[in-house]
């Protein structure tokens, strides 16, 4: 008998249903800094990670990130990241979404945003700012993903549930 999100008992459902709004709270406050540091743009991208460009009478000055800085930022994020992909999508694998091949894209897809995204990170600061598009395309998977697998995830635990 394979266990699924729709047949926790209430203590189950509201532990899990605990877990996933504070750490969407946390996720929530990451974009927000993601949209205020960057401005969800190729430029804001490009100036967060090269620096703000001499001739431009910016209010905010922004230097060039060294290598310590980087591996750092790289180190934090996708190891935070991954982690919670891991527990997200380990909760959703017992959700009873149909078709498989859905779940398995949501559950896989993370985890290579993860990689394109910071992999464009280190490509825009060491290789050429035009990787900027690759950051924003494969950054906005993540949330997307996030997102799917949280509605889905609390939509079988509150109305697919069998009301123990």
């Amino acid at each position: 008998m394979r266990f699924r999100l729709r047949d926790a008992d209430r203590t189950m459902r509201v532990f899990l249903t605990s877990f996933i709004i504070v750490v969407s709270a946390g996720y929530a406050v990451g974009l927000l800094f993601v949209d205020h540091t960057t401005s969800m743009t190729n430029e804001g991208v490009e100036q967060q990670f090269l620096g703000t460009p001499e001739s431009t009478a910016a209010e905010e000055l922004r230097y060039a990130k060294g290598p310590h800085e980087m591996f750092v930022f790289l180190h934090n994020h996708i190891l935070s990241l991954s982690l919670l992909f891991f527990v997200l999508g380990g909760i959703f694998f017992f959700s009873s979404i149909t078709p498989t091949r859905w779940k398995g894209f949501l559950l896989i897809e993370p985890f290579g945003a993860i990689i394109t995204t910071f992999g464009g990170i280190v490509l825009v600061r060491y290789v050429s700012p035009s990787f900027s598009w690759l950051v924003i395309i494969s950054g906005l998977s993540l949330p997307i993903c996030y997102a799917a697998m949280v509605l889905l995830i609390l939509k079988e635990l509150w109305w697919g549930s069998r009301n123990t």
